[in-house]
């Protein structure tokens, strides 16, 4: 019987596929354990351009009442959090908006928009998200620990100045999006959400931020960014004893999410944003509650970036999102006493 033959060049080029493939799944492994913090860390893709000395001069040349205030956390990881109220005056008349910022900000970045709230009369609450500004803890966790966070704030926004918690809504921005589908999701109160530059896929997200981090093309982090989410899961369950805890990061789902909603969004986002994709947001659309809108802004990137929708196409901008909170937050409030 004739054996088949071998060609010579076979051999070495098995060897150095298979040498490739080991040196890959190293080069994968390695990057995983170097990045995995990353994605739940304060730490963003570039500097902040504003400080909170900026928001609170300008906060309180526009607000008779003013305050940075302390409040606990979720009771699952109960660090102190901070965050920042103004009011026109008499705050209990009045209908709130929450500001949630996205992962590496901070509140500073909301000055333009809590002066145009507090100039059409509504109170701003603007919290530093756990682990970043003046907030404590060590991880972000996109809504699973946030939205008892910010519970917690707006109960204490009710308790020391007697907002009414059943006339709030929020405006969110990137990763602050997630937090704001999770805390709607879980409180029926929230009356309407101006949700900008969300996503709708978590891990897809995180692949896409890894590459934007390191410069590597988002196909060849397809298995780093699997072992990083794995590894980071796992990291923040030991660290905050949360192995028992039900739900978690890893069910974080925002489609999921908008689906539980009761109230209105604004879905809004850049037809040019880089960060997160029109695509990455997109997906969202199909879920939205009744009473919705969309609004693509051509030409505009991502939220807080200089080429963000509010500054590419502001008067659009600043005509929708006025109409939007005016529609769902003066409703029920007495005409008299403003939002």
């Amino acid at each position: 019987m004739s054996r088949p033959i071998r060609k010579p060049w076979s051999v070495p080029l098995l060897a150095v596929a298979s040498a490739a493939a080991a040196l890959f799944l190293a080069a994968s492994w390695l990057a995983a354990r170097r990045l995995a913090e990353r994605l739940v860390s304060a730490t963003g893709l570039g500097p902040l351009q504003t400080t909170r000395e900026d928001l609170l001069d300008a906060l309180a040349k526009a607000a008779p009442i003013l305050r940075e205030f302390r409040h606990a956390g979720s009771p699952l990881d109960n660090v102190e959090l901070g965050a920042t109220f103004a009011s026109p005056g008499d705050p209990e008349t009045r209908s709130t908006i929450v500001f949630l910022h996205g992962k590496g900000g901070h509140s500073s970045e909301w000055k333009p928009d809590a002066l145009r709230a507090l100039a059409l009369g509504y109170n701003v609450l603007i919290p530093d998200l756990r682990g970043h500004g003046a907030s404590g803890g060590r991880y972000m966790t996109f809504g699973f620990l946030e939205k008892e966070d910010l519970a917690n704030a707006i109960d204490a926004a009710r308790d020391l100045w007697g907002i009414d918690p059943d006339r709030v809504a929020l405006h969110s921005c990137s990763a602050g999006s997630a937090v704001a589908l999770e805390l709607a999701a879980h409180r029926p109160s929230i009356r309407a959400i101006w949700l900008e530059s969300p996503f709708a896929d978590p891990r897809e997200m995180a692949r896409h931020y890894l590459s934007a981090a390191t410069g590597i093309p988002p196909p060849l982090l397809s298995l780093t960014t699997r072992w990083a989410v794995a590894r980071t899961l796992a990291r923040v369950k030991r660290d905050l004893g949360l192995e028992d805890a039900a739900g978690g990061m890893e069910k974080a789902d925002p489609i999921g999410a908008i689906r539980r909603l009761r109230c209105p969004v604004a879905l809004v986002y850049g037809g040019e944003d880089r960060l997160v994709p029109p695509h990455f947001v997109e997906r969202l659309v199909d879920a939205l509650p009744d009473g919705s809108e969309v609004f693509r802004a051509p030409g505009a990137g991502h939220c807080h970036h200089e080429n963000e929708a509010q500054a590419v196409a502001r008067e659009e901008y600043l005509r929708r999102w006025t109409a939007f909170f005016a529609k769902h937050l003066l409703a029920s409030a007495d005409p008299a006493s403003g939002p």
